[in-house]
């Protein structure tokens, strides 16, 4: 928790002003606070210290996010913006990070997410997905646990829940099952869940495939603390309505990386599918209990499917990494980026050792070559800055967005089925 103040100044810029708590790590861990409704992010910077006010400008009666010329009280320089490019390459993060503003740039009215599934369903489906529990709720005066992203409704989330559901995913999942001969029951786990949005999706694209009468499906959907599992147990009830005589079972279980689901826990705990999106955002800190977790609970024939929205690869990079040497080898989802509806809003084919990495050549050329719109004009992805982004409209911030994420998928290597190794070893 961090205190919080707003302020103004005589310009008529809107601050708030945070005070960073002790215990975090500058340059990795983030604050949050709310303002005008929304739930806001900030990165805190390398060379802050316990009790340090960070004054952020949120906005401006006069003029709208002019960071050209803000500065902090102490004289600071102005914020300096860095390109998209710079990043990849290793530049420190600056300014306000601009995921904040993914919290104006999805279908949200009065706390309420929507998004329409893919074409593979039988039938036309849009979630409704609440981003707060109801007033008076039990759990609503709980105090929420992590960063407050499991409240919000992320691009790599939308994406991976409309492939599942479209006609591409309807068959990739009907293959899928044909591997798993014999199975009455199709076990899968969403880690990181949220709001439920890909969850939810895969049981809607289950209830489209045409399988064995006999098969029935069980899905868990995963994240921690007990704010996040009520708000997943609402949206369950409000989006999984698949009549009494479906097969299809969706729960919630609380879950916390790098431990194994409890006890109690009446189902299973080999999965025959893993999935999640935007699980790399946060630091490597979390990529040793995430693996771990992974191997804990995937079937030695199971698949996981990631959805991936790139930041900073090159830790992010370390994640695959480490997944190989624990024998589960992740590669680039072919049906996906070979589908007419996927491959112009994410272009990407890079492999995950290429991505963002300033020693490959086709990475680079991805960045140069792959434009997208700023207001009346068109930049490449390697010249976007923070000021770019903060100028697009919603539209335009999508498909950036979507020009960085890929959905990588995993099983184990032949060698290393049925072999539990413990992550380093």
């Amino acid at each position: 928790m961090s205190s919080q103040s707003n302020d103004d100044d005589a310009s008529g810029a809107i601050f708030i002003n945070l005070t960073v708590p002790p215990n975090v790590e500058p340059g990795v861990d983030s604050l949050t606070f709310q303002y005008d409704g929304n739930e806001m992010e900030v990165l805190i910077p390398e060379d802050s210290l316990a009790g340090d006010v960070l004054q952020i400008q949120v906005g401006s009666s006069a003029v709208r996010n002019n960071s050209s010329s803000n500065s902090s009280d102490n004289g600071d320089e102005a914020i300096k913006s860095s390109s998209l490019m710079d990043e990849l390459n290793g530049a420190e993060d600056v300014g306000v990070s601009n995921d904040m503003k993914l919290a104006q740039n999805n279908d949200v009215r009065d706390g309420v997410a929507t998004v329409t599934l893919g074409e593979g369903l039988k039938s036309t489906v849009t979630l409704q997905l609440l981003e707060e529990l109801p007033k008076g709720h039990s759990s609503s005066v709980c105090n929420r646990e992590g960063d407050g992203t499991a409240h919000c409704l992320w691009p790599s989330g939308i994406v991976l829940a409309q492939s599942l559901t479209s006609k591409m995913g309807i068959e990739y999942l009907t293959k899928m099952l044909k591997h798993f001969d014999g199975g009455q029951s199709i076990d899968c786990m969403e880690l990181g869940s949220g709001l439920g949005t890909c969850g939810i999706a895969l049981a809607h694209a289950f209830a489209s495939v045409e399988t064995s009468s006999t098969t029935s499906y069980q899905i868990v959907l995963t994240d921690r603390g007990e704010d996040t599992i009520a708000l997943l147990e609402e949206n369950i009830d409000r989006n999984c309505t698949f009549g009494s005589a479906s097969k299809i079972s969706v729960t919630s279980h609380p879950l916390t990386w790098g431990n194994e689901l409890s006890s109690d826990f009446s189902t299973p705990k080999k999965f025959h599918c893993i999935i999640g999106s935007d699980l790399l955002y946060n630091s490597r800190e979390s990529y040793e209990p995430l693996l771990n977790t992974i191997q804990q609970h995937l079937h030695p024939d199971g698949i996981v499917i990631l959805s991936v929205r790139w930041r900073k690869p090159e830790l992010e990079r370390g994640f695959f990494h480490n997944a190989e040497q624990l024998g589960i080898t992740f590669v680039n989802w072919k049906e996906f980026e070979e589908c007419e509806t996927f491959k112009g809003r994410c272009p990407a084919t890079l492999n995950w050792k290429d991505y963002g990495n300033p020693t490959s050549e086709c990475s680079n050329e991805y960045f140069l070559k792959t434009n997208v719109s700023v207001g009346n004009t068109t930049k490449s992805l390697a010249d976007i800055t923070e000021d770019d982004m903060e100028v697009m409209n919603d539209d335009e911030y999508s498909l950036f967005e979507e020009k960085q994420i890929q959905i990588h998928v995993a099983r184990y290597s032949a060698n290393k089925k049925g072999r539990k190794r413990n992550f380093g070893e």
